[in-house]
């Protein structure tokens, strides 16, 4: 009795089960631990790889948009590619392009990227959009001079509806002046400078800048095929003689119309606007200078250009385009007159968007095919979606 009494009574063994329960739990709220810590390690991998591949998806979409800048095709049509990158890959794939009017296409492009076993794709809708003019006034052509001497103009690059005179809102802006020529360019800035309120307009409020856009080759091409079209509506200058343009409206912002005015080099003829005329439409005018001296609107786009041209404009009275002038000089400066631009009197002359736009129809699709490669052009996105499940 004795004996069981101290076996029962005996606890010696208890330290050593408690020991043993003890290093147990330690154990197991280690390996716990441990788990823990590689499952958290293995989310946050594939969080980062998650974020890894979104980011190759992106840009793919990047340089999606890249490849559509500078595709001169309307649509544009890139070929689909793939980029490689030490943290990955991204594809690209151009589900759609699908011209919505002859100077815009809205184009759909699906892009994935991948690294290791994760992958992730998204899609965009991109429009890419031309303009028919990189400014309200352009100059092209042989080098000549410019006269500021008035202090009635105002050219605004700021993108206008002719309807109402208000700004788009949004609109990338253009500059207010272009020129192929670094030095035509400097005098223009040195005239402008004490009238810096008359010229506004341009990205980064830079109203007067350099253009390799349409270039002088282009503008001569443009205004050839524009004259030779069905449609044009074709008057000859006499030599000698000059055209009075009053009392006349030509076209309606409905039922635009292309007029060409051709005139004989080195002959002094010149148009002149008298007064009470209008226009909506695309005005080519050839070898002969335009002259503004009284009221006159003009809503699309004027092409002047050959030997002896220019654009002149005196008289208080109101004068106002909306959309475009390009002057293209094709002859040396000593055989012809120096000034391509005489601002003398009142003219506003007003960037516009829908103006050109609604006037491009009167262009041959086969010129814009040729032209588009040296158009001014934009390219943004409209919407992007995931599409993984």
């Amino acid at each position: 009795m004795a004996a069981k009494q101290k076996l029962f009574c005996d606890k010696t063994g208890l330290v050593l089960l408690s020991s043993l329960l003890f290093v147990s739990l330690l154990m197991a709220a280690g390996m716990g631990a441990w788990l823990a810590i590689q499952n958290d390690y293995k989310i946050t991998t594939n969080l980062r790889q998650a974020t890894a591949v979104f980011y190759l998806a992106e840009a793919g979409i990047e340089w999606a948009k890249h490849q559509i800048k500078e595709t001169a095709l309307h649509p544009p049509r890139p070929a689909d590619g793939a980029q490689n990158f030490s943290s990955g890959t991204f594809s690209v794939m151009y589900i759609s392009s699908t011209p919505v009017t002859p100077l815009s296409a809205k184009i759909v492009i699906r892009s994935t990227g991948s690294s290791g076993i994760s992958s992730q794709t998204v899609e965009a809708q991109i429009t890419k959009a031309y303009d028919l003019a990189d400014s309200a006034i352009g100059l092209r052509g042989a080098e000549t001079s410019v006269s500021l001497s008035g202090n009635s103009f105002f050219i605004s690059g700021f993108d206008s509806d002719p309807v109402n005179g208000a700004p788009v809102a949004g609109a990338k802006p253009r500059s207010a002046v272009s020129t192929s020529s670094a030095a035509l360019r400097a005098q223009i800035e040195a005239l402008a400078a004490p009238k810096s309120g008359n010229i506004i307009g341009g990205e980064n409020n830079i109203s007067i800048s350099d253009s390799d856009l349409i270039p002088s080759s282009t503008v001569t091409q443009l205004g050839d095929d524009l004259c030779r079209a069905p449609h044009a509506i074709t008057t000859t200058i006499p030599v000698g003689g000059t055209l009075s343009l009053a009392g006349e409206s030509w076209g309606s912002r409905s039922a635009p119309e292309l007029h060409c005015i051709e005139g004989l080099s080195g002959t002094g003829a010149s148009v002149t606007v008298d007064g009470k005329f209008s226009g909506f439409g695309i005005l080519v005018v050839r070898n002969i200078a335009f002259i503004a001296n009284d009221a006159f609107r003009w809503e699309g786009l004027i092409i002047i250009t050959g030997t002896g041209v220019g654009f002149r404009v005196a008289g208080e009275e109101n004068k106002d385009i909306y959309g475009a002038v390009i002057i293209n000089e094709t002859g040396s400066v000593a055989a012809t007159t120096p000034t391509i631009l005489a601002l003398e009197g009142a003219i506003r002359v007003f960037y516009s968007r829908p103006a050109l736009e609604r006037v491009v129809n009167l262009v041959p699709p086969a010129t814009l095919t040729n032209v588009y490669v040296s158009l001014p052009s934009t390219v943004t996105q409209d919407f992007w979606r995931s599409v993984n499940p």
